[in-house]
């Protein structure tokens, strides 16, 4: 409950912030004034992309940091995993694998994100 209500404290103060009202908010992100209060309450921790996206475009905050606050993989993570189906099936497998204490799995991991992003790197380099 308390990271659900960390989420919603920092929805409103970003909505203070940006001097929107709970109506115009709701308004720009196409859902009633009550939704956007319980948000911020923490009483609604399950908004769909959708209203995440929009939340992310109307108080201006990064669109993966948002999802990643509501225990979701963002847009730009799922489409990476869908273009790139060994990438998603290695994750897995480290993550599946019950050799592996979480310690292991957090270092193949990381060195998966390394390589990944090094040999992209590269591969905009040609």
């Amino acid at each position: 409950m308390a990271i659900k209500r960390q989420v919603g404290d920092f929805l409103r103060l970003k909505r203070l912030e940006k001097k929107l009202t709970l109506e115009r908010t709701a308004s720009a992100v196409g859902v009633s004034i009550n939704y956007i209060s319980k948000l911020e309450k923490g009483e609604n921790s399950n908004p769909s992309d959708n209203i995440i996206v929009n939340l992310a475009k109307t108080l201006d905050i990064d669109e993966d940091a948002l999802f990643t606050a509501f225990d979701k993989i963002p847009l730009s993570t799922r489409k990476v995993l869908m273009e790139h189906p060994d990438l998603s099936k290695a994750i897995s497998e480290i993550e599946n694998n019950e050799k592996l204490n979480d310690q292991m799995k957090e270092k193949f991991l990381r060195k998966v994100i390394y390589w990944y992003k090094k040999l992209s790197d590269d591969e905009n380099d040609f």
